[in-house]
């Protein structure tokens, strides 16, 4: 699936690494842009309802791309709209397929540990500044 020639998206998609805490293993969680919900509701396994949807974004080497995810229930019930930005979430199986799904949480670049690796020491200083004075 190609994207038109004149859709780009305005800045480069950033991957955030994660872990699942139920695995153990490496996810990554980006931003992408809605394009289409589809109108069909499937059911998986574990009896979720989901709808396949089509993202944008761009691939960690700048190309710009449409993918298909899944969407569950439980979070296209918040109600999403094409041509806004959604967090999503790239996971993968066992044999190595990747896999796709989009929340309803809207173009959230979350915090990560590194983003507040001076907390405690600053802390540490101020503490110890009011002990000494």
């Amino acid at each position: 699936m190609h994207l038109s020639h004149n859709l780009k998206f305005k800045s480069m998609t950033k991957y955030k690494k994660i872990q699942n805490l139920k695995t153990g293993e490496s996810e990554f969680s980006f931003n992408a842009t809605l394009l289409k919900v589809g109108e069909k509701i499937l059911q998986n396994s574990n009896a979720k309802d989901y709808k396949i949807v089509t993202l944008g974004f761009q691939l960690p080497n700048g190309e710009d791309v449409q993918r298909t995810a899944i969407c569950y229930a439980s979070n296209y019930d918040y109600g999403v709209e094409e041509g806004k930005n959604y967090l999503c979430n790239l996971s993968f199986t066992e044999d190595g397929e990747s896999q796709l799904s989009m929340s309803h949480l809207m173009n959230a670049d979350r915090a990560s540990a590194e983003d507040f690796s001076g907390l405690f020491q600053v802390t540490q200083q101020v503490i110890d500044d009011e002990v000494v004075m």
